[in-house]
């Protein structure tokens, strides 16, 4: 209820702002559409909109509406506007409206990649990766022959044949029953860290087969084992101790904490914007880091949102979190008027985000980490890890 209150406030402050400083005049409108109102009431304004200007390009505000539908999980109304947007722009949006539609509405997916395998618009290197998205949606279904056959097809034409990219060949591979051939490459997924709980019971399964009446538990163990002694070791490497900036930023509802707030906690700072697309795809990796953590007083995080692109960044962040269910603690580093930088992230020197810095009780950075952690597994293991080192 607090964050709905918090929220209400911040929608009135932001639609007077916008208002006044809309550009050209319909601009006030389409901002509208990134607040959470009701979706028949966005639809409305953008339809309104796209009629007086025809000759204008909506696409980026018809992406809103289609992630909207898909957080309400309406997939034909998301679908819809999804196809209304231009066929050269539709690669950009295509993996993040599969991926939430995957969650509910496998045909729905398979529809919405399905047709944009077909799109003639997109380049060759476009539909290697729309083929192995088509890949884990079929996977999903059952649909393990026509899954492998998608994965083998981008495999076998891929210029570079990345490890995450070998581990899913492999893995839909012997899906089909191929476990002989596949059992070896399975293996190597799990000593590099690359196998996710799916992963694990298919190579448990081609052991089985291979080596009938083995412990295939026995034999995952060892092999788990044998990645978690190199991973740690890998990781310890990583570790520094510099010294924190004395960093200041603000929560939602105004409170302005420091590093000295922190004393004695171990935290986690995760520098992102609304507008960043690998910050707001390792957002779901992060709510469950928090999750983990929710009853461990020792370990805070503060998500900060700076380098904004709009007058009035809060109401942006807060309804982003808002509309994708995400639980996180909010901080907002906003632009120096007389400097025109963003103090916190500046004061950590940071050249691109998401950027991740984890500091210990005295205050020394003990990891950092730029760029996007994914999968989301390989995400929580990592900064996991990075946390209990930084005790």
């Amino acid at each position: 209820m607090r964050k709905i209150i918090v929220f209400i406030a911040l929608l009135f402050i932001s639609l007077s702002g916008y208002s006044q400083q809309a550009e050209p005049a319909y601009k006030a409108s389409l901002d509208s559409l990134k607040l959470f109102i009701d979706l028949s009431e966005k639809e409305a304004i953008l339809n309104r909109l796209v009629k007086a200007h025809p000759n204008e390009s909506f696409d980026q505000y018809r992406a809103i509406l289609v992630d909207n539908f898909v957080i309400a999980k309406n997939s034909a109304k998301a679908l819809y506007y999804f196809n209304q947007i231009q066929e050269t722009a539709r690669i950009m949006y295509v993996e993040n409206f599969a991926t939430g539609l995957i969650g509910y509405d496998l045909k729905a997916a398979e529809t919405l990649v399905g047709q944009e395998l077909n799109n003639p618009k997109n380049a060759n290197e476009e539909r290697l990766y729309l083929l192995q998205l088509y890949s884990q949606v079929e996977d999903k279904l059952g649909n393990h022959e026509k899954a492998f056959a998608a994965i083998k097809e981008s495999y076998e034409q891929a210029n570079k044949k990345s490890a995450g990219l070998t581990a899913q060949y492999y893995y839909l591979m012997s899906k089909t029953g191929r476990y002989q051939e596949a059992l070896p490459e399975l293996e190597k997924a799990v000593l590099s860290g690359l196998a996710n709980d799916d992963l694990k019971n298919e190579l448990k399964k081609a052991y089985i087969s291979v080596h009938p009446g083995k412990d295939a538990n026995a034999y995952l163990a060892t092999l788990t084992n044998q990645f978690d002694n190199k991973y740690k070791a890998e990781i310890a490497a990583k570790m520094i101790a510099e010294q924190a900036p004395e960093f200041k930023v603000k929560d939602i509802n105004g409170k302005e904490v420091s590093l000295s707030d922190f004393k004695g906690k171990t935290i986690v700072l995760d520098f992102w914007a609304t507008w960043c697309g690998p910050c707001k795809k390792s957002l779901p990796a992060m709510q469950m880091m928090v999750n983990k953590y929710k009853n461990d007083p020792t370990v805070k995080f503060l998500f900060i949102h700076t380098w904004e692109t709009v007058p009035n960044p809060k109401p942006d962040a807060v309804n982003y979190l808002l509309t994708h269910n995400l639980d996180l603690p909010l901080y907002m580093d906003t632009k120096d008027p007389v400097t025109k930088k963003n103090p916190a992230v500046t004061s950590f020197g940071v050249s691109g985000i998401p950027a991740k810095f984890i500091i210990d009780g005295n205050g020394k950075i003990r990891f950092k980490e730029l760029g996007l952690l994914w999968p989301n597994e390989v995400a929580v293991r990592q900064l996991s890890t990075m946390i209990e080192m930084s005790r």
